[in-house]
């Protein structure tokens, strides 16, 4: 991993000092995101480098649950008891929840049904080219098959049979 300079460093803390005063600014906000994002955190946490599909299609989804009760909130009083009052609702919560589930089960099926789409296209492709392969053995002769031994200079090696 390159080594960051030090001004990209002091910029980050910065920046994450800038992020940590944002949410206390809005600390109902920031409880309604943290408790109904928590899905997306946890998979985000414990994915590895190969499943940012996941990751987005759960977070979207998941922020799509949250989105309406982050909205009753911001419609309301926008102070700590009504976000505490909002996520210790269980009929939030199972909705906020409930999209996150619906992101994984939208991501698990569609992540099937793409691999057998393209384990047909394979397939397809593959008998494809053998009908091209025989062709060309009609066209050319059994030498261009493959399966008569060359020399080094391509040329047949005659095999003594017995």
């Amino acid at each position: 991993m390159a080594k960051q300079s030090p001004k990209s460093t002091i910029k980050n803390r910065i920046l994450l000092c800038a992020m940590m005063l944002a949410s206390i600014a809005v600390l109902p906000t920031t409880l309604i995101l943290f408790i109904g994002m928590l899905p997306t955190i946890a998979l985000r946490l414990g994915s590895r480098g190969n499943q940012k599909s996941r990751v987005l299609t759960v977070g979207f989804m998941n922020f799509a649950g949250v989105f309406p009760i982050w909205f009753k909130l911001m419609q309301g009083q926008h102070n700590f008891e009504s976000a505490v009052h909002l996520v210790s609702d269980p009929f939030n919560i199972i909705m906020m929840y409930g999209a996150a589930v619906i992101g994984y089960l939208i991501e698990w099926t569609l992540a099937g049904f793409v691999a057998g789409m393209m384990v047909a296209k394979g397939r397809k492709r593959l008998e494809e080219i053998k009908k091209i392969q025989e062709e060309l053995i009609v066209r050319w002769g059994k030498e261009v098959s493959g399966d008569i031994p060359l020399d080094i200079h391509g040329f047949p090696v005659e095999v003594k049979e017995k």
